[in-house]
């Protein structure tokens, strides 16, 4: 499963605590910049993918410093994200294939 949310450019600092969680910091969480992505300025786009368990721990634990994204943006942004990388991996294989 995958979540997206905002979280303020002021408290990037979070993420570091995120990781280190026993359960979240074994999920994969990337860090997006929102511009690329049509979000506000002022914040970092952060994709969760992981299980729904530590989802729910994350967003708990976090809550204060963590925007979910609407599902509908959330869903075209992560679109967007997918073909980005999709677009990558395909230039990485024409380069190295």
């Amino acid at each position: 499963m995958y979540a997206l949310y905002l979280l303020k450019k002021s408290d990037k600092a979070v993420i570091a605590k995120m990781l280190a969680d026993d359960i979240i910091g074994r999920q994969a969480i990337t860090e997006k910049d929102t511009a690329s992505f049509g979000l506000e300025d002022d914040k970092i786009l952060l994709l969760y993918e992981g299980s729904e368990e530590a989802n729910k721990r994350l967003a708990e634990l976090f809550k204060e410093n963590l925007t979910p994204v609407e599902k509908a943006k959330a869903e075209a942004v992560y679109k967007l994200i997918k073909d980005e990388e999709s677009r990558a991996e395909g230039g990485m294989g024409f380069l190295f294939g």
